[in-house]
């Protein structure tokens, strides 16, 4: 079973119980803890975090006050910043069952499994029957899918001990399933059904067996039965979060998208202030295109009378500002929240590094800053620094902050993340993919960082590890659309067959706008690996594609490219007339056929006309413009070129084919600081960018500049190019500077890959090949 509830959300009750019955010690009348523990007590968490601090400096060494500590930065969201005092409380006998059970908690729900699994082995030598200890554990092994044995044992142990503990069957359920144990799957089910018939329990729990019934008869293939189960547990946990986006999750997989909407609304209309839904629906209405009406719902929540509720919305809103490109109503967002919660108190901490980002990312600098000095905790400031400067493109001051704040705050996945795309800007990729990583291990899902550093490895020539990164946690923490899309092309690469066709299965009724797109990858990894006829194969394979269905355009044009490229294209023709009369007036296949067109060797005229007759649907088709550059540098036009790539770069910022095309229209006309200027801009969206970063390394050579900025992006140029052009120019480069003995090696390389050019082995060097450092 590859999807059940948030692991651990049985244990978190009967982990405070637990917590409550270990010692407290050394407060008499007059200790400043008893102040705190009232606070605490009264549901003022927050404010109680300053006084630890100063308690812990008073008391080093105190295991209570540092598990208070770190107890409290865990309820407040902070539970990494509470690592350290945990594991130090851990040091002291008396706490070290409460501390840890804290900890492997927080790792666990972090997904950090092998810490929780440390933790918990840890108690367990001093403990070896703890059933708390011994149900964690279980549930860190399952869930990190490598230890189901292991988690099985744990969980016979501790039916051994308790035989009617319910809440080991979750992990026990889940290991068997991983096992493919699936008679016993059905056993344990049916024990778990007893045990929940026969006792009065809490509503997590049945709702916890409910969805796992449906899941499992989901999987089991038996759909009608799986939503007859899904219907009943949502009449029984309506409003519950976990077990709507479960239910939601069941009937997009379906391709029912209308039914999980009247699922949101119907939450939403008997619960209005359910957070979690309504920013879920805001996401889907976003992604549907009616951002309009996610803005309107979710400004409707920030008028709620309770504050805590409307600052609360007020942040959804800065989110969906931020979702949308708004940065500057999401920084107005953000500043109606804080002024809310001012109202009533000293904002909390987390929400003046909000407020300080937001105002980074708008422009609003100095305002970010003022606020960066009122922190009174020094790894939010280095990351409101970082960002400033950061955002400002001075990326190497970033970079100075970002590593002490790595220091302070080593579990940060945004901090990683962002420390990342600093590095990849000043052309420290090594850096870059090492903190990429970093925040993949601590969140998977929290960014991108999973995509950005699986398109270095790509652009390396390193598919196996591109893949690999690609996909850690992928089936708890889904990819966004790019990154999925990745997958098919360095499936493909890799020969994971298996993996390609279950995943476009999926696709096909799960996401089915996105079908054509995965086709065109596949094709592409096909032909990176096998040339262009065997992509061509693939596309042509039987039932591939749809021409009727406009979601396979993307396909339809992999096709055009890759059939006029290798010849094959005996079905070309019908499959493109059947699309057009499908959907006679879609510009996306209007402007396919126009590029057929021109492959095809269609007349000048004829292709202008038909690029034309596209914009004439679409005035800002960029694959239509650039068809009219083409056709205009073709005439030694660069004018003309230069008008029509520019307004195909306008269109968006990732039209980096197109600006760099504008730059070469005006390296043509004489106008080289122009082109710089926009070449540089294409590196700054794409710093990976092997042609922007060659052109760039050209001009500055013949400046007569063979700095180390010329040198960084002729290393650029061939670390993700590696063509032979890529390697003379840095040869140009070292000798430039007077390296000859780099030079020397670097030509070497040029002239060991023209060889393999003349006998058809390589257009560029392998992944095996070196990269110059």
């Amino acid at each position: 079973m590859n999807r059940h509830l948030r692991p651990f959300a049985l244990l978190l009750a009967m982990t405070i119980v637990f917590a409550l019955q270990l010692p407290i010690a050394g407060c008499g009348p007059s200790d400043p803890l008893d102040a705190i523990k009232q606070a605490q007590a009264e549901g003022r968490m927050e404010q109680t975090i300053e006084p630890l601090r100063e308690l812990i400096d008073e008391r080093p060494g105190d295991a209570e006050v540092l598990f208070i500590y770190g107890r409290t930065l865990s309820a407040t969201g902070r539970a990494g910043l509470g690592e350290w005092s945990l594991r130090e409380a851990m040091r002291d006998p008396d706490w070290m069952m409460s501390a840890g059970m804290q900890l492997a908690l927080d790792s666990a729900r972090a997904a950090n499994y092998v810490s929780a699994i440390s933790v918990a082995t840890e108690m367990l030598e001093a403990d070896p029957d703890s059933i708390p200890v011994l149900t964690i554990r279980a549930s860190s092994y399952v869930h990190s899918r490598m230890h189901n044995e292991e988690a099985l044992a744990d969980a016979n142990r501790v039916l051994e001990l308790d035989p009617d503990n319910l809440e080991i069957m979750e992990p026990k359920i889940l290991a068997l399933i991983g096992l493919e144990r699936i008679d016993e799957v059905g056993v344990a089910m049916e024990e778990m059904g007893r045990k929940v018939d026969s006792n009065e329990l809490g509503r997590g729990v049945t709702a916890w067996y409910c969805a796992t019934t449906a899941i499992f008869a989901e999987e089991s293939g038996d759909i009608p039965l799986a939503e007859s189960r899904w219907v009943n547990c949502l009449e029984g946990n309506p409003s519950d979060p976990e077990m709507v986006l479960k239910a939601v999750r069941f009937y997009d997989g379906q391709g029912r998208f209308d039914r999980s909407e009247e699922i949101f609304r119907v939450v939403l209309e008997a619960k209005p202030n359910n957070r979690t839904v309504r920013v879920n629906l805001a996401s889907r209405l976003r992604e549907s295109e009616r951002a309009e009406e996610a803005e309107t719902m979710l400004r409707a929540a920030t008028e709620s009378e309770k504050i805590s509720l409307a600052a609360a919305a007020w942040m959804d809103l800065a989110k969906h500002f931020q979702a949308v490109e708004r940065y500057r109503d999401a920084a107005v967002a953000v500043g109606e929240a804080f002024a809310l919660a001012e109202s009533i108190g000293p904002p909390d901490a987390s929400m003046l590094l909000e407020y300080a980002d937001a105002l980074s990312i708008a422009g609003r600098y100095d305002e970010s800053l003022a606020l960066a000095d009122r922190m009174t905790h020094e790894p939010h400031e280095e990351m409101i620094r970082a960002r400033v400067a950061q955002e400002q493109g001075n990326f190497k001051v970033a970079l100075e902050h970002f590593g002490r704040a790595f220091q302070l705050w080593p579990d940060n996945p945004f901090a990683r993340y962002y420390g990342a795309l600093a590095a990849e800007s000043v052309g420290n990729f090594d850096l870059a993919l090492e903190q990429y990583k970093y925040s993949v291990r601590i969140a998977p899902g929290a960014t991108d960082a999973r995509t950005r550093a699986a398109k270095i490895h790509r652009a390396e020539l390193r598919p196996g590890l591109a893949i690999q990164i690609l996909r850690i946690k992928a089936h708890e923490n889904a990819l966004e659309p790019e990154g999925e899309i990745l997958s098919y092309e360095l499936w493909a690469v890799t020969n994971r067959s298996r993996e390609i066709e279950a995943s476009l299965a999926k696709i096909r009724s799960a996401a089915p706008t996105y079908i054509g797109e995965a086709l065109a990858s596949v094709a592409k990894g096909i032909r990176s690996k096998a040339g262009s006829a065997a992509a061509v194969a693939s596309l042509n394979r039987a039932g591939r594609i749809d021409p009727e269905d406009l979601n396979y355009a993307e396909a339809i044009r992999a096709l055009v490219e890759y059939g006029h490229e290798s010849g094959a294209l005996d079905d070309l023709p019908e499959l493109i007339a059947k699309a057009q009369a499908a959907h006679p007036d879609a510009a996306t296949l209007r402007e396919i056929a126009a590029r057929d067109l021109e492959l095809g060797g269609g007349s000048d005229d004829d292709v202008r006309a038909a690029f034309n007759d596209v914009l004439e649907i679409d005035p800002d088709n960029a694959r239509a413009l650039s068809g009219l550059g083409r056709l205009a540098t073709k005439a030694g036009d660069h004018e003309e070129a230069l008008a029509s790539y520019s307004r195909a770069a306008s269109t968006s910022e990732s039209e980096t084919a197109a600006s760099v095309d504008a730059a070469r229209a005006l390296l043509a006309l004489g106008r080289a600081s122009e082109a710089v200027e926009r070449l540089v801009a294409v590196v700054e969206f794409a710093p990976i960018h092997a042609v922007a970063s060659g052109l760039l390394a050209d001009q500055r050579l013949a400046d007569g500049n063979s700095d180390e900025k010329t040198l960084d992006y002729a290393m650029r140029a061939v670390r993700f190019g590696r063509t032979v052009d890529d390697l003379d120019r840095l040869a140009k480069v070292f000798t430039a500077r007077g390296d000859s003995e780099q030079a020397g090696a670097t030509t070497e390389r040029a002239n060991n890959l023209r060889e393999a050019q003349k006998t058809g082995e390589s257009q560029s060097e392998t992944e095996d090949e070196s990269v110059a450092s």
